[in-house]
């Protein structure tokens, strides 16, 4: 490949990431309580038309100590304070995430469905995420809590947990059917 054609196709990738990416973070998951991170934290980017699309990571490798990192892909939802879900209100993005296969090593049949803001939760009772675990046509809300501009590591003041956000809903998993109306 001649050094012209590797810069232009160099350019192209990052001209076309540009468009795509207008904002990212890195936010922590905290229990529901706030009083603890999980292991698992995300980094994230959104952008296109009005920021409609969603994508990122799901660290796992850091803190948790896992062979792989989660992949998150997702878009911008409007849930109102009426759904009674636990995150409500303000910008939100719903997004499929594979941290479940990414934890085991292996395809595990399970589907974890998170829906997070894009700041770290300043209010009491205003959840930041929310995750919901399905396998077998069955699902549920897994876990939920706070976000955190803390990530696990070195500089963390909260307590890190030894499992991630889904490991933990994974480990108090009740069966219920949903029900189509």
């Amino acid at each position: 490949m001649k050094l012209t054609s590797l810069a232009v196709i160099t350019l192209l990738v990052f001209g076309c990431s540009g468009a795509f990416a207008q904002g990212s973070g890195t936010l922590g998951f905290t229990s529901a309580g706030g009083l603890f991170l999980y292991c698992n934290y995300e980094t994230f980017q959104y952008g296109g038309s009005n920021n409609f699309y969603f994508q990122g990571v799901d660290n796992l490798q850091s803190a948790c100590f896992a062979t792989n990192n989660g992949t998150i892909e997702g878009v911008k939802v409007n849930i109102t304070a009426a759904a009674g879900a636990p995150v409500s209100q303000g910008p939100a993005y719903a997004y499929a995430d594979n941290i479940i296969d990414a934890e085991s090593g292996i395809y595990t049949g399970e589907q974890w469905f998170v829906i997070t803001q894009l700041k770290p939760s300043k209010l009491l009772h205003k959840f930041g995420w929310a995750g919901y675990i399905g396998f077998d046509g069955y699902e549920f809300l897994g876990n939920y809590g706070y976000l955190s501009a803390e990530i696990p590591g070195a500089q963390a003041t909260k307590q890190v947990l030894k499992t991630s956000s889904a490991g933990a809903a994974k480990q108090s998993q009740t069966r219920a059917k949903t029900i189509s109306k």
